[in-house]
């Protein structure tokens, strides 16, 4: 093949991805923002489905790198924290506490009465770590939709009287996928510097420059649009906190992803990969921005 068959070959597999990534963010978006604004409920079930799809793919990549982790174990203690964070303030006890000490023992517990114990420190290790990696960074957001402050009534979108909850849940949702959103063009466009070229070749330090603006921008729309209490400044800061910790949310499934070596967590979201693909960002996002939120806020939020 010539060079410029190469180069519309590359052109044209590069047009074909993002349609693949526009018709899947259309796709999944209304959804998730119904979900989100309905109820804490509602939020908590995607939260545990897409815990069940991201430690199924984790799980399966590790088996691919001859891993051995207890997948029903794994996703039954990923539901078990989505459950404990979803009732955390609606019992008279800590519901996590108990979950982190069941979570332990159980997971040892199916090592010790296994007949081949050959793989049970590395089994348990990731089993454990990847629940916990999944579902207690992911259960954040049921957190932040738990949140009930009120919101400012000058908000441009203020007739819509949106559930506070949900608008912070919006504004980490926006301020994480424009970044990816901005550092992808930046990248594809100004791309010339690499950033982590062991960990992901393709990410450059102009590609994370326009992805902390573009998610600076968001959170400050986000503030506009839905009357958050912070001011310019707060939301500047959410900005900059939520891109920084969406870049190395993604850095770190990268890293994952080269120790396992595969390319892609699954194959669920066409142009995308798989749901850990789509969340690696939000999994730092979702706890950092919740934490500072609260900080922001004096805790009324």
């Amino acid at each position: 093949m010539d060079g410029a068959n190469v180069a519309s070959a590359a052109s044209t597999g590069k047009a074909s991805s993002l349609g693949q990534r526009v018709v899947s963010a259309l796709i999944l978006l209304p959804i998730l923002v119904g979900l989100a604004y309905w109820s804490v409920w509602t939020t908590a079930l995607a939260v545990a489905l897409a815990t069940v799809l991201a430690l199924s793919e984790l799980y399966a990549a590790l088996r691919q790198a001859n891993y051995q982790p207890r997948t029903w174990v794994g996703i039954a203690t990923g539901l078990l924290i989505c459950g404990a964070m979803t009732f955390q303030g609606r019992l008279p006890f800590d519901p996590l506490i108990l979950v982190i000490a069941l979570s332990v023992l159980l997971a040892l517990l199916a090592e010790v009465f296994r007949s081949d114990r050959s793989q049970s420190l590395t089994a348990w290790a990731f089993t454990f770590a990847g629940a916990y990696y999944v579902a207690g960074l992911l259960s954040f957001y049921v957190l932040l939709r738990d949140l009930s402050g009120p919101l400012l009534p000058t908000a441009w979108l203020a007739g819509l009287n949106l559930p506070p909850g949900a608008a912070w849940v919006f504004t980490v949702m926006a301020i994480t996928w424009l970044q990816d959103s901005g550092a992808y063009f930046a990248g594809r466009a100004f791309g010339r510097h690499k950033m982590a070229p062991n960990l992901s070749p393709k990410k450059t330090w102009e590609g994370a420059a326009g992805g902390l603006i573009a998610g600076v921008l968001g959170a400050i729309l986000a503030m506009l649009l839905l009357g958050l209490p912070i001011g310019y400044g707060g939301a500047v800061l959410l900005g900059v906190a939520g891109s920084i910790a969406g870049m190395l949310g993604d850095l770190a499934e990268s890293l994952l992803k080269r120790q396992i070596g595969v390319k892609d967590a699954g194959s669920l979201i066409p142009g995308h990969g798989g749901i850990l693909d789509r969340a690696d960002s939000m999994l730092f996002a979702g706890p950092v921005l919740y934490m500072l939120i609260l900080l922001l806020t004096g805790g009324n939020a």
